[in-house]
């Protein structure tokens, strides 16, 4: 995100992190980063990433957000419409944002975007190494839907909660493009 040490920084997960006060409101949220998170990491099933806060912000937690990455597959019908390519039939490579939450107090500062943003930025680096055609996200409610859907994520699959969405690799790449861009003018 930046490079000032006193700013907000995005972190891997370490086992005392389940100990902090991080709430988000949602209780499958919470429970899994203070339940969870640490097991899963251990065992290699996600990979959680912790958002702290700035050195003088003490009037916010610790620990102002998380998100989780793996690996997933989708069908090659469910996203069709997205990849214009011909694709083969059998499931296809994605990376999962399992979970992205911002912690109740922090909200209305735009931390939700700097995770979403930082772990598009893991998933396209970790896509020169292995094959990823683009990330699911999985919507709890129509908040989460509508918070996705600012990034151009889209509706696949079912309707019912929670509500997986896409975003082609392609549409990644260059939307990080464009946000060094901005951040190059700025």
């Amino acid at each position: 995100m930046t490079s000032d040490d006193s700013a907000p920084r995005t972190r891997p997960f370490e086992n005392a992190d389940a100990r902090s006060d991080f709430r988000c409101g949602k209780h499958s949220l919470d429970d899994y980063f203070h339940q969870h998170a640490a097991n899963n990491n251990a065992l290699g099933v996600g990979r959680t990433f912790v958002l702290t806060r700035d050195t003088g912000a003490t009037d916010l937690p610790e620990v102002l957000g998380y998100f989780t990455l793996s690996m997933a597959t989708v069908l090659a019908n469910d996203v069709r419409e997205q990849l214009p390519a011909k694709l083969p039939r059998y499931p296809l490579p994605v990376a999962l944002i399992g979970r992205l939450a911002v912690d109740e107090r922090a909200r209305g500062r735009r931390l939700g975007e700097a995770l979403l943003l930082d772990a598009m930025e893991r998933i396209a680096e970790a896509s020169t190494m292995l094959g990823c055609v683009g990330v699911i996200v999985d919507a709890l409610d129509a908040d989460a839907e509508t918070f996705y859907a600012a990034y151009d994520f889209e509706p696949i699959g079912d309707a019912g909660w929670p509500r997986r969405m896409f975003l082609a690799m392609a549409s990644i790449r260059e939307a990080l493009s464009t946000n060094s861009e901005d951040e190059s003018a700025g």
